[in-house]
């Protein structure tokens, strides 16, 4: 009895009206103290309830002392529940819809996302708008594994890159689908291996210490950065184009300089196709 009140409520009854309802369609037909006495409803809110089910015509009334209730049936009862539940989820949407319009006019190229669920909501999404290509570098390999998932589901029908620190490599899960690449040598930015002594080690700022952990960059045109503070996981979403073109070249670089490692089966000094999103054309390289 519990769970089916419980499902009523889910559809739009409210408490009291559930347990009359379902208390009445066990007792056929039932006077106040019957219907009190069965759905454990206080006796001063039953007339109330009851008055509620008659106005939205979920249960008959017959005249006599005293009055008896009757339930109307379930299938037309829940059959108007859920008319009345999907009518409000397509206003819902309706109404959503136009507030996210006004919010694109306030339009932010650069958010945070904070919590893992959020998170993982985020990189799912993401991935899944992906129309060519994915870059994604993972700097260990539990963070590799945590989100795997999503990377195979398109890695059939999409170019899926992704880059591993040096010496990383060993005991990585590689499957099909997804070019797996060890770093090789990385030019300088500014006199710095970005890659070595920026991406891959923790830095002190203020006090706080950064990790970064998974850099995901879409189509050349979102980015997504996984990282920890102070070991609290949090991203930071990209869509500013100067900011997210220069990631795709750099990126694709650095994967042009890099060790490809093979799948079971396959030699890794076969030809490969290496997809440069910034220019929109595949090169042709020859594996080392």
């Amino acid at each position: 009895m519990d769970l089916v009140v419980e499902h009523l409520v889910q559809l739009g009854l409210k408490e009291y009206e559930a347990k009359i309802y379902v208390a009445l369609v066990g007792l056929g037909e039932a006077n106040v103290r019957s219907i009190h006495e069965v759905s454990g409803v206080p006796r001063p809110r039953v007339y109330d309830v009851l008055n509620a089910l008659d106005a939205r015509g979920f249960i008959e009334i017959r005249q006599g002392s005293p009055l008896m209730y009757h339930a109307v049936r379930p299938d037309i009862v829940v059959s108007f529940l859920k008319k009345d539940l999907d009518t409000a989820a397509i206003e819902s949407v309706k109404t959503l819809e136009s507030l996210s319009v006004d919010a694109r006019q306030n339009y932010s190229p650069i958010w945070y996302v904070h919590s893992d669920w959020t998170i993982q909501r985020n990189l799912e999404r993401l991935v899944e708008g992906v129309t060519s290509s994915l870059i994604v570098l993972c700097f260990n390999k539990e963070t590799l594994e945590k989100y795997n998932g999503p990377l195979l589901s398109i890695a059939q029908n999409r170019m899926v890159s992704v880059l591993v620190p040096k010496d990383s490599a060993e005991g990585l899960d590689i499957r099909g689908g997804i070019r797996y690449y060890e770093v090789g040598q990385v030019g300088n930015f500014f006199g710095v291996n970005i890659f070595e002594k920026v991406f891959s080690v923790p830095i002190n700022r203020g006090g706080a210490i950064f990790q970064l952990e998974c850099i995901l960059i879409a189509d050349d045109q979102e980015s997504m950065l996984i990282y920890t503070q102070d070991g609290n996981r949090m991203a930071v979403i990209i869509t500013l184009p100067f900011i997210t073109c220069v990631q795709s070249r750099m990126f694709s670089e650095m994967i042009e300089l890099a060790h490809e490692l093979s799948h079971e089966g396959e030699d890794p000094s076969d030809s490969r196709t290496i997809y440069h999103e910034a220019d929109n054309e595949k090169t042709k390289s020859t594996g080392m």
